[in-house]
């Protein structure tokens, strides 16, 4: 079998590493994250916090990890107000489309958008896991800008833990990011 053309992709991925996250700037943070350095904390997350929790596959949760964010190559960061402007569901068919012009040509491609499928809906413990890591994170790095003196940041938590209650160390992580948060006052 011929192997596919990377060509196209390599820069795409190459470009995540220059992509700011947009919400971080529209609350006036500098000096921000880019998607890849957010997609990579998720990454490295859902692999220690997935061998706490039994029955996970990790291959496909760390598959579901590495592409949840990969369509914003293209689309860049779209952050919560343009998915209220737009409507989720047109937030999510453009995600799907970028993301299928991405990795359409490769071997797995019908793999790859199946398991980004499941991350979106939610369908199975890896993806509904990825999901509550990637807010995990989003509570983290709202943590070490408001310690580095950003403030406006509420929006980024989360109004209480419920969806965290699935999986037991992403609570008491959590919890914890929410006791730093308070010690801050």
């Amino acid at each position: 079998m011929d192997q596919p053309d990377l060509s196209a992709l390599i820069p795409r991925l190459l470009s995540l590493k220059l992509l700011p996250r947009t919400g971080w700037l529209q609350r006036g943070v500098r000096d921000v994250e880019s998607i890849a350095e957010h997609s990579y904390s998720v990454a490295v997350l859902c692999l220690l916090i997935g061998d706490q929790i039994e029955g996970i596959d990790r291959g496909r949760l760390l598959a579901i990890a590495l592409l949840h964010d990969l369509a914003e190559s293209l689309l860049g960061d779209l952050p919560a107000s343009a998915t209220r402007l737009l409507g989720k569901e047109a937030k999510r068919r453009a995600e799907r489309d970028g993301l299928e012009s991405l990795i359409g040509q490769l071997p797995r491609a019908t793999e790859y958008l199946a398991l980004w499928d499941e991350y979106t809906n939610g369908t199975s413990r890896e993806a509904r896991l990825v999901k509550a890591i990637d807010r995990l994170e989003l509570m983290a790095q709202a943590l070490a800008y408001e310690r580095a003196g950003a403030r406006g940041l509420d929006s980024f938590w989360p109004a209480n833990d419920d969806w965290a209650a699935e999986f037991p160390p992403v609570e008491e992580l959590a919890v914890y990011l929410r006791a730093e948060r308070a010690r801050l006052s």
